[in-house]
């Protein structure tokens, strides 16, 4: 008690201007940028504040408030990112080569017919394949569609710079769900299990069973692709 006393009383000595200096603009790290133009200027708007007339905001250009949170750089990003995500649709997904020597290869179409067509084989497997199953589904449509909405929000007009970010947050904000669904189904994969005909794809290492092995065997350039600017596109929704 004694001690808060004591603060307390301390505490009251502070002058208005004091007070002022210790809450607002003047205290800065050596070597930064004056925040005032002038020391008349300083003193004008301390006497405004301390008065209660006049303005009781200041912005200067090299505030953060007047930082772009979308600059050319951030949106020729975006431009790559969305367009790669894209680009998903004609790169293969999966790849691989069987005992006998045979070479599959299936792009975006024809991988995404199989996994549909082959969900309740996957299921017959256990609920984990099936689930992986599932999110691989999710993970598929989700890119080139995250990619074509993030190139529409990039490059749109917008009444305001705060409808611009706002339509824009929403795809990448999406890239997290697409990013965090691709990287379950590889999580699931350690679990790994036995899908029914699975050993007649003939893979050659590891065969007759589905695992992350099996898994790391068959994908081919597309989902790490995906994988990676789905990234690219959820850690820049926090910056906006």
């Amino acid at each position: 008690m004694a001690e808060t006393a004591k603060s307390s009383q301390a505490g009251d000595n502070y002058t208005p201007e004091e007070r002022y200096r210790y809450i607002g603009f003047d205290v800065f790290p050596k070597g930064k940028t004056s925040f005032w133009k002038s020391e008349s200027e300083a003193k004008e708007y301390t006497s405004k504040v301390v008065s209660g007339i006049g303005e009781s905001v200041l912005h200067r250009e090299f505030s953060l408030l007047e930082d772009e949170a979308m600059g050319k750089a951030d949106k020729w990003v975006l431009t790559a990112g969305g367009a790669t995500l894209l680009l998903t649709l004609v790169l293969p997904w999966v790849s691989f080569r069987t005992a006998t020597g045979a070479e599959f290869s299936m792009s975006w179409p024809s991988a995404l017919g199989t996994l549909i067509s082959s969900l309740g084989t996957a299921f017959a497997g256990g609920i984990g394949i099936g689930l992986s199953s599932l999110l691989a589904l999710l993970f598929m449509i989700g890119a080139p569609v995250v990619g074509a909405w993030t190139l529409a929000m990039v490059w749109r007009k917008a009444k305001s710079a705060e409808a611009y970010q706002l339509g824009l947050r929403t795809p990448l904000k999406v890239g997290y769900i697409l990013f965090f669904s691709g990287l379950a189904v590889f999580v699931l994969a350690f679990f790994g299990g036995h899908i029914p005909g699975f050993e007649s794809w003939g893979l050659i290492d590891p065969p007759e069973h589905y695992g992350i092995g099996a898994l790391l065997s068959i994908l081919s350039a597309g989902p790490y692709v995906a994988l990676g600017m789905a990234v690219v596109c959820a850690v820049k929704s926090g910056d906006l």
